[in-house]
């Protein structure tokens, strides 16, 4: 994996308690890793970590759903910058 993915999911687990796996493509929210209140730490955190603006359209289930969907989110902060 990337080392992207990596930050991101030593960040669920070390910020969120979860100690299970984490696939790329898995649905956090479905799989009760993330809630609403974790999906807005997740959302400060990329912007923080990988230094990108994310605008309220953007904290959508669809964007921040799993950890590809999170990396895309933040490729296309990152082109429109």
């Amino acid at each position: 994996m990337s080392e992207q993915f990596d930050t991101i999911v030593n960040y669920i687990r070390d910020e969120l308690a979860h100690d299970g796996d984490i696939t790329p493509d898995m649905d956090l929210l479905e799989e009760q890793i993330l809630d609403s209140f974790s999906i807005v730490q997740v959302a400060l955190f990329l912007q923080e970590e990988f230094e990108v603006e994310l605008e309220a359209d953007d904290l959508q289930q669809e964007n921040l759903a799993s950890v590809n969907r999170m990396l895309d989110l933040v490729q296309r902060k990152r082109a429109q910058a």
